[in-house]
């Protein structure tokens, strides 16, 4: 018998009552994300925020009673009232749809899907383009209909029109509102965005990305530590005198949160414990609600969901100005060079940072170096951390090495282009004792005028 013979025929590879069309099969849909995402909905204790900030129309539901309960959900929004299980069966009762939507038990199916997801934005884009892929198998359904009826009026040209008007509804729809139309340049240069919305006048604005980098022991972790505490205590950085109130290096306190990711609790409460005692002694401490932190010294793998959601529900929960995470190498479990897994970092800092429209701040290693020249000081790993970020300002030992080892001394180099005017010093040498780890100091043999030193030395 040959092969030919034994290969079943094409028409039993179909069942008997398969559909033939390609239109005729199940639309595409994903209950379990639309369950997912009413559950972790009620689940959020800012639920009206998220309803708004995704603003997902009703009708991308496929199953009917997820859309009743999404419509209900935006009533009880609209009206002030609480988003919760209690409170939505309570309004579905009322309307005579609870049992018609699958009853107490279904409402509790979703929280128990809710429970495993986190990711509000990511449910609702994968709801709206299921939506939107129904929405084109019902166009393509209605123009393949019509380029079939021979004896109607309308010629192959105006159905064709017909059929680019209709697949331009569907490319647009939920979008055409949101959009805005392009500026004029002069209405567009007629917003005052003169003023700057600081975190640290003059380093820091909210959205401001920037990356840290340095060798071991380069200083990068007591940077970070000290941005946080001095930010929360309402003062500049780097100054090199005991803080006084109403000075001129006073600024307004900033709410930060620091997701440490290396360093034990044990180790982070010295280093914390002296910096606050710091600013206890120049009269501007700390106050009870300006610094959160939460340790994770085994990491976290934010390319995971169980990562991104503890990273979220803590700012959340804080919505910090300034948000100080890492070091990068920390933050996946993956290949470090991996551009995709960087990607997906990217994502849920960037979700962190326009949820709180904070500040964010990160540490990352510089590459080894190869004893013919300077260390490099870009990011190791993915070439992404190099585009990301709006700063990337790395610490590197000034050439006079008495001063680079008796003083810490250290030049404050970009290795990226910056996007924006900041006031970062260009020297930093370790601080006297009482005053902050790192502070500002001009080199001896500093030019007036481009303040450039050959040797960085301080005396």
């Amino acid at each position: 018998m040959t092969t030919a013979e034994l290969a079943p025929a094409e028409d039993d590879l179909v069942p008997d009552d398969a559909p033939t069309e390609p239109w005729a099969r199940t639309q595409p849909h994903d209950l379990a994300t639309e369950q997912g995402l009413i559950g972790r909905t009620l689940l959020t204790p800012d639920s009206r925020r998220i309803l708004r900030d995704l603003a997902l129309n009703p009708a991308a539901f496929y199953r009917p009673a997820n859309e009743t309960i999404w419509r209900t959900m935006l009533a009880l929004a609209d009206s002030g009232h609480p988003i919760d299980p209690l409170s939505l069966t309570a309004a579905l009762e009322r309307t005579g749809h609870l049992f018609k939507v699958g009853g107490p038990a279904y409402l509790h199916t979703c929280v128990a899907v809710g429970q495993y997801v986190y990711d509000t934005g990511w449910l609702a884009d994968r709801i709206r383009d299921l939506a939107q892929r129904r929405d084109l198998i019902r166009t393509g359904q209605q123009i393949t209909a019509a380029a079939w009826q021979l004896d109607q009026d309308d010629d192959a040209a105006e159905l064709a029109e017909h059929a680019v008007a209709e697949l331009r509804r569907v490319r647009d729809a939920g979008h055409a509102q949101a959009d805005t139309a392009a500026q004029d340049i002069h209405d567009f240069l007629a917003v005052d965005d003169e003023h700057y919305d600081w975190v640290l006048p003059g380093l820091l604005e909210h959205g401001d990305r920037i990356i840290w980098t340095a060798g071991e022991g380069g200083g990068k972790s007591v940077l970070q530590r000290q941005l946080a505490v001095t930010a929360a205590a309402g003062v500049l950085p780097f100054s090199s005198h005991p803080s006084k109130p109403n000075e001129p290096n006073t600024v307004g306190p900033a709410r930060v949160l620091v997701l440490d990711c290396e360093n034990s609790g044990r180790q982070s409460r010295r280093h914390y414990r002296a910096l606050m005692n710091i600013a206890a002694n120049q009269h501007t401490p700390v106050r009870r609600g300006q610094l959160h932190i939460d340790i994770r010294p085994e990491g976290i793998d934010l390319t995971r969901p169980e990562g991104r959601s503890w990273l979220m529900r803590r700012v959340e929960s804080v919505m910090p100005d300034l948000l100080i995470v890492g070091p990068v190498y920390r933050l996946h479990a993956g290949d470090p060079n991996s551009e995709e897994l960087a990607r997906r970092v990217t994502v849920v800092l960037d979700e962190a940072r326009a949820t709180a429209r904070c500040a964010l701040s990160l540490e990352a290693h510089s590459p080894q170096g190869n004893g013919l020249g300077p260390r490099a000081l870009r990011p190791v790993g993915s070439s992404l951390w190099l585009r990301w970020p709006e700063f990337g300002l790395g610490l590197r030992p000034v050439e006079d090495e008495r001063s680079a080892q008796d003083e810490r001394a250290r030049r404050v180099l970009p290795w990226r282009g910056s996007r924006d005017e900041r006031g970062w010093p260009t020297f930093i040498r370790q601080g006297w004792s009482g005053w902050w780890p790192w502070t500002g100091y001009t080199p001896i043999d500093a030019d007036h005028h481009t303040g450039h030193s050959p040797t960085g030395a301080i005396s």
